[in-house]
């Protein structure tokens, strides 16, 4: 059986909302650095929900230093948009990071 042509994959469904709720109740709290930072790896989440980025491509592409991307990074920690998987390395591949679109303490006042 064959998904009608105008109905949309789950998982995109899915991206959609978590996109929707980082928006409407995370972005304004954030500076632009965050939110850069952010999308970056939300943007390479994979469908097992993990982004493996280097802090090096995400400093590229956010326009950053590796510096800033550390210090935001430890930041989205601290605020639970981001837990770290497995910490990357020389010859261990790049950091793993699981993203989320809102702390587990706003979700939880919903």
């Amino acid at each position: 059986m064959t998904r009608p042509k105008n109905k949309p994959k789950r998982q995109t469904v899915d991206r959609f909302r978590v996109f929707n709720a980082f928006i409407d109740f995370t972005l304004r709290e954030l500076s632009r650095t965050e939110s850069a930072v952010w999308l970056v790896l939300y943007r390479d989440t994979k469908p097992d929900g993990i982004a493996k980025t280097s802090q090096a491509d995400i400093a590229k592409r956010c326009g950053m230093s590796d510096r800033t991307v550390r210090r935001v990074i430890r930041r989205l920690e601290q605020l639970g948009l981001l837990l770290v998987v497995h910490r990357g390395g020389l010859q261990q591949g790049a950091t793993a990071y699981r993203v989320f679109p809102m702390s587990r303490e706003r979700l939880d006042k919903l």
